[in-house]
């Protein structure tokens, strides 16, 4: 299974070399069993204010748990 951190030299203000863990943005949008791009849909519930995003893997079909951000 391949880790979702990647590793990252930034230099700083005194030219020294800092190596960091960033989450990289494909551990979002790939599946993590085929590799596929997957497809986000966003609804919105007014009542809750909610945002509720789902997505889906063309490849193979996987719908992960929808996932719920609240508005302010």
């Amino acid at each position: 299974m391949k880790t979702p951190f990647s590793i990252q030299e930034i230099q700083n203000s005194q030219n020294e070399s800092d190596q960091i863990k960033c989450l990289s943005v494909q551990h979002y949008e790939r599946c993590s069993f085929c590799n596929s791009k997957l497809i986000f849909t966003h609804d919105l519930n007014i009542s809750f204010l909610q945002v509720i995003e789902t997505c889906r893997c063309p490849g193979c079909g996987v719908a992960p748990n929808p996932k719920k951000f609240t508005l302010q």
